[in-house]
């Protein structure tokens, strides 16, 4: 949908090893303005590689590139030195830290503001979109 907005990296991290490539997809849409879903998936699939799918709001991810944030099943904090920001994310008990190059984060957001600036998003599509996600998980 034109109204979409995706970044696809490969990321670093501790979550795999020789022969693997860890890829974070972050998708963002206008019908639900204020969630950014993380997808979390290893190549070559295996059941002990990572993998997961996690929500959080537009404006935590944002604040998670400035100043640390979280402290449930996604935690977010930059690493300045390397100019990348971390994501701790937890599956089912099973931790996997990832590492994203802080520009492409930065520019993600910056494509979801194109279509919706923050604070703009209409409360009434955001609450019948987060009912929606309930209803179905």
């Amino acid at each position: 949908m034109a109204d979409d907005v995706t970044a696809s990296v490969i990321v670093d991290g501790g979550c795999t090893g020789p022969n693997r490539t860890t890829m974070l997809r972050l998708a963002w849409s206008r019908r639900d303005p204020l969630a950014v879903r993380l997808l979390l998936t290893a190549e070559p699939d295996h059941p002990a590689l990572p993998r997961g799918q996690w929500m959080v709001l537009r404006d935590f991810l944002r604040y998670g590139c400035e100043h640390a944030t979280g402290d449930g099943l996604v935690r977010i904090y930059p690493d300045r030195g390397a100019q990348r920001i971390v994501l701790e994310l937890v599956d089912g008990g099973r931790p996997c830290v990832v590492r994203v190059a802080m520009d492409v984060v930065q520019r993600f957001l910056d494509s979801t503001e194109e279509f919706c600036p923050s604070g703009e998003e209409r409360h009434d599509a955001a609450i019948d979109a987060l009912i929606d996600r309930l209803l179905r998980a």
